[in-house]
């Protein structure tokens, strides 16, 4: 969940640990099944469903992020640092 609003990431493992959805289904971590089922109830819930391939992409607007991002990129605008 995005300390920003109401977006929401749906990954196998942790974010990174594949290159992205398909990565992780075609992998068998990530069934298609259970896949449509948490998004539908994360979208009946109020949520925006956000690739994770989409967050990786390179972000160059406003933002007050640590000075330690050397790229930042859509997921720390929206979902922040560990």
């Amino acid at each position: 969940m995005s300390k920003f609003g109401s977006l929401a990431l749906v990954c196998a493992d942790n974010p990174g640990a594949f290159f992205g959805t398909e990565d992780a289904r075609s992998q068998g971590e990530l069934d298609g099944v259970d896949l449509v089922r948490v998004k539908r109830v994360l979208v009946e819930l109020g949520y925006a469903v956000v690739a994770e391939e989409v967050l990786e992409r390179d972000y160059d607007g406003p933002s007050r992020l640590p000075s330690h991002v050397q790229r930042p990129s859509w997921w720390y605008r929206f979902f922040g640092v560990f």
